[in-house]
């Protein structure tokens, strides 16, 4: 396996490797210009893909601190964080083929995030998981990685518009629950 840096010349792969795993339309290219160009920060990436030969097979994708988009923070709870918003990374999206889930690739992904995101300076990493996720998997991963719950944000998802692989209607009706690491 072979991890790299998410640039934007991964965008297209990106885009159909999330199209297939997450939901159709979940990432526009636009989005996937701009989440590139945010993961960076002081010559540092925080965003990474793995490949099995030339297979995208798992996506993290992340916000530098600081760098992120505002309808993100209107829709978080910065008023409940120790730090500021700018000292606080964001992990977007975790996402692995169905045939490398359970097999270390996400721990691996998640904590080559962290690790950037201490070199970035980061005092907090917050994420949303998927409330709705089989058996709360999203979460109870989160929680080993040492993420605490903040606040739950019903219909988080309903701005974005693509057909939820988990609920599997438009707009999408799953809960984000929002947890946060302190680095």
């Amino acid at each position: 396996m072979n991890i790299l840096p998410f640039e934007i010349q991964h965008v297209n792969q990106v885009q159909v490797f999330s199209d297939l795993w997450i939901g159709k339309n979940y990432f526009l290219e636009e989005d996937l210009v701009d989440l590139a160009k945010r993961s960076q920060f002081g010559g540092k990436n925080c965003s990474f893909l793995c490949f099995k030969n030339e297979e995208l097979i798992g996506i993290r994708l992340s916000y530098a601190p600081g760098k992120w988009p505002e309808d993100l923070v209107g829709k978080s709870s910065p008023h409940k964080y120790k730090y500021p918003l700018d000292t606080v990374g964001y992990f977007k999206s975790l996402f692995l083929n169905e045939k490398f889930q359970g097999k270390g690739v996400g721990g691996k992904l998640s904590n080559l995030g962290i690790e950037k995101m201490r070199e970035m300076k980061a005092k907090a990493i917050v994420t949303h998981c998927w409330l709705e996720s089989p058996n709360q998997s999203s979460e109870r991963y989160l929680s080993k990685l040492g993420f605490e719950p903040v606040n739950d944000i019903p219909l988080f998802w309903k701005d974005i518009d693509y057909l939820c692989s988990g609920c599997a209607i438009k707009p999408c009706k799953c809960t984000a629950r929002e947890m946060i690491l302190y680095l």
